[in-house]
Parts: structure tokens; C-alpha cells; sequence
């Protein structure tokens, strides 16, 4: 294997673009038809203010991505860095490929400046949150609904 992290080419943010509706499914645990246009669409917006995606690469094969972006404090209305997205292929799950991502984009905001990076995950998701707090990410608010 020849692992390395890079910017995504042209051709891996057209792949990364194909499996966007299978990747906001898994991580909102909601189906539905635009699923895919809606996940390029939040991909789209968040380029326009600078966010790219970070691959992680055997050779030519794209195993798995995260898109680098900021956002800021609500109550302090500090920049701080944020990750819209951690997905990686089905095919190359299981193998520590997500934490190797989370620790380079981690690596990655520290060289831009940033103390601060957080994240957004669905409370069904426990794989993902188990791994974000074994990289120390720990809570700072839940958002809760009611059905009425």
C-alpha cells in the first residue's frame, strides 16, 4: 500500500460527488430522493467560503475523504475549523482509514491556525461518535426535536 493525504483532483471530487447520496444516508440515517443533490449542494456552498476535500489515497484508489472548512463560535463569533464530512468506501472500512483521515485533517487545521475544530453527528451514528471521542472531541450542545 502507498497511502498518502492530498487535495482532491478533479476526478475524486467527481467520485466523491457520485456517492454523495449513499454518504449523507449513512450519516442522517434518512433516505430520500435527493439525497445526492442535497449533499452537493451543502458541498457546493462550503467551497464557495474556501472548504476543499482532503483525500486519502492508495496510488490512484480513493479510499475515503473529509472536507476542511471553518465556521464560527455562535456565542463568541470566533473562526473556529470544521469538519462537514468524514466518509470512508465500504470496502475499506474497519481498517483505522477513518481515524488516519480525522487525525490528518486534525494535523491540518493546527498548520492553519486553528485551536478549535468541531463537528456535526447524528445521534444514531455511534460508530462515528465513538471515534470522535477516542480522538477527544467531546460535547459542547445536543440538538434535540420533538414530533408533534
Amino acid at each position: 500500500m502507498n497511502l498518502t493525504f492530498q487535495r482532491a483532483t478533479e476526478s475524486q471530487q467527481a467520485e466523491i460527488y457520485a456517492l454523495a447520496g449513499v454518504n449523507r444516508e449513512e450519516a442522517t440515517n434518512h433516505v430520500s430522493a435527493d439525497s445526492r443533490e442535497k449533499m452537493i449542494e451543502a458541498y457546493e456552498h462550503s467551497a464557495k467560503f474556501g472548504a476543499y476535500f482532503l483525500c486519502l489515497v492508495d496510488g490512484e484508489t480513493l479510499i475515503g475523504w473529509t472536507q476542511i472548512d471553518k465556521a464560527f463560535d455562535y456565542l463568541t463569533g470566533a473562526e473556529v475549523g470544521w469538519i462537514n464530512d468524514l466518509y470512508v468506501k465500504p470496502a475499506y472500512r474497519g481498517r483505522g482509514y477513518s481515524k488516519q483521515l480525522m487525525r490528518e485533517a486534525l494535523d491540518t487545521f493546527k498548520q492553519m491556525g486553528h485551536t478549535d475544530v468541531r463537528l456535526n453527528v447524528y445521534a444514531h451514528n455511534q460508530t462515528a461518535m465513538h471515534l470522535y471521542e477516542q480522538l477527544g472531541f467531546s460535547d459542547v450542545s445536543k440538538f434535540m426535536k420533538i414530533d408533534i
